[in-house]
């Protein structure tokens, strides 16, 4: 039994470590084109919860939650120092803190949107999803080129 509780314990740190990024690993060319198809997906998984907000199936919206979480908290880790260039404003890395602080505040309407499916409730669900929406906003106002 000690056995088996240790090999759960190895393949949950082994998945865990697979989903992380490892910018030493890449270049700065390699880096822009992660940093841009995760925008992709970002604007992508919106899109489909969109419509979803509003019909009452917090299911489907949990999955696609649940993956912007993950991809939203990976993005902020794809803009380290030396790594400017392709649609992102050299702000960034100006005005670090003011990013990270737009990048923490688009988390937290993610999370505030898991909160909202998990108490199905749909008022809520349509108000969080405006705030994260208007997080995106106000960051790509400042940030991008």
């Amino acid at each position: 039994m000690i056995f088996k509780i240790l090999l759960f314990s190895l393949f949950l740190s082994f998945f865990a470590h697979a989903h992380e990024i490892n910018m030493e690993d890449k270049n700065v060319e390699q880096i822009v084109k992660q940093r841009m198809s995760n925008m992709s997906k970002i604007k992508a998984y919106s899109q489909k919860m969109y419509p979803l907000t509003m019909s009452g199936e917090f299911e489907e919206i949990k999955q696609l939650n649940d993956e912007l979480l993950h991809i939203a908290k990976e993005f902020i880790l794809l803009f380290p120092d030396g790594s400017q260039g392709g649609k992102a404003s050299s702000l960034i890395w100006e005005d670090r803190e003011t990013f990270e602080l737009f990048n923490n505040n688009f988390i937290s309407s993610i999370e505030d949107i898991d909160e909202s499916i998990n108490d199905e409730d749909s008022v809520s669900l349509v108000e969080n999803f405006n705030i994260m929406a208007s997080n995106c906003g106000t960051c790509h106002k400042k940030f991008r080129n």
